[in-house]
């Protein structure tokens, strides 16, 4: 029997929609509980709450009890909840988060704030943390791609490339509503399969201005990932 890996759990969620990616709470830097955006999910028809906590390798909370508090809620709101961090990319590749939280998620989403280094440098360190978790159990997330970059005023040839390795790398990429990214110039470039709505939202409100262009766009999504996989399978 083969086991279901954490990535597959992830993917069947994005396939099977409607989902709400990229939110955090109150227990980091969100306006609101938990419980709070369960609630105002199933009311709005989504089936699947993901979260993205920020997370440093130092941790500031009780992560065990937060993984404690989406089960609870699970079975309280009867929807699925995925728990997931959301890290900095850290120079040479590695990632701002604590070793022993990595058993426990479903997903890394590995973001560029903060970056102590140029553009290049930042390209370089985003492409060797793409590589070195290409065996997780978990699946990886490139949130809001190419914010650090274009802050940097890196070529958009260098973020081709981190764009390039991330793919090569099985690593999903969000299109993120709140920073409109990645530029629309590189979004032709990402596999349906690949892509992931993401609202990164810190609050209930901006989740209501962002419901109808989420299921809009997940619709899509959803549907060209279909025709890529039926085009796949005809050759």
């Amino acid at each position: 029997m083969i086991m279901e890996r954490k990535s597959d759990r992830f993917e069947k969620a994005l396939r099977r929609g409607p989902y709400l990616f990229h939110v955090h709470t109150d227990w980091t830097d969100g306006q609101c509980s938990l419980a709070d955006y369960c609630v105002v999910a199933k009311n709005l028809g989504f089936q699947t709450l993901i979260l993205t906590e920020h997370i440093r390798r130092k941790c500031s909370y009780d992560f065990q009890a937060l993984l404690e508090l989406a089960k609870e809620q699970r079975s309280v709101h009867g929807m699925e909840i995925i728990v997931g961090v959301e890290a900095k990319i850290l120079p040479n590749g590695f990632v701002d988060v604590p070793e022993w939280v990595l058993p426990e998620i479903e997903i890394l989403a590995i973001a560029e704030h903060a970056f102590q280094g140029d553009g290049f440098a930042l390209a370089d360190s985003l492409i060797r943390a793409f590589k070195s978790f290409h065996n997780a159990e978990f699946a990886r997330v490139w949130v809001h791609p190419g914010l650090g970059l274009l802050k940097k005023a890196a070529p958009e040839s260098l973020f081709q490339k981190a764009l390039q390795a991330a793919l090569e790398n099985e690593v999903y990429i969000e299109f993120n509503l709140r920073h409109k990214l990645p530029p629309e110039s590189l979004s032709s470039l990402i596999p349906s399969a690949r892509a992931v709505i993401g609202l990164d939202a810190h609050s209930i409100e901006e989740v209501k201005a962002l419901v109808e262009e989420v299921l809009y766009r997940e619709g899509n999504v959803v549907s060209a990932a279909w025709n890529e996989r039926g085009t796949h399978e005809d050759r």
